[in-house]
């Protein structure tokens, strides 16, 4: 577990990029799970029931996996998703973390979706092999 919150701290600093993360099924599962978990979690802190909470999430992560499948395919860079999809499920997992552990869910959600837009930036420059622009615009 230390391994993985290592991981994810450097790839939300930006010192790593999703190249650098094993393609691996088993890594890309555990992260997904416990990002789900995490998501769970987070909505449930907004007062939702359990059941809202568990399709608000599925919902999101799916969505987000869907458009990196997308985003990949149309770029011919498929065999990039495993690494891909994991860097993006650790983010989430680490910045799901930090809004849980700092409490007040309303002030640090602004915050987490900016960091979360420039990481989600930074990955996608990383798996297209080009500048961000570029490539989807």
């Amino acid at each position: 577990m230390k391994s993985l919150i290592t991981t994810a701290v450097d790839l939300c600093l930006l010192r790593m990029g999703p190249q650098d993360i094993p393609a691996s099924q088993t890594l890309l599962l555990v992260s997904f799970v416990l990002n789900f978990i995490v998501g769970v979690l987070m909505v449930i802190g907004f007062q939702a029931d359990l059941t809202r909470a568990f399709l608000e999430t599925l919902f999101q992560i799916v969505l987000m996996l869907g458009a990196l499948y997308l985003a990949l395919h149309i770029t011919k860079r498929l065999s990039r998703f495993n690494q891909t999809a994991t860097a993006l499920m650790l983010s989430g997992l680490l910045l799901g973390l930090m809004v849980l552990t700092f409490g007040d869910l309303e002030s640090t959600q602004s915050v987490d979706r900016v960091w979360s837009v420039d990481f989600s930036a930074d990955v996608l420059e990383h798996c297209s092999a080009g500048p961000y622009t570029e490539t989807y615009f």
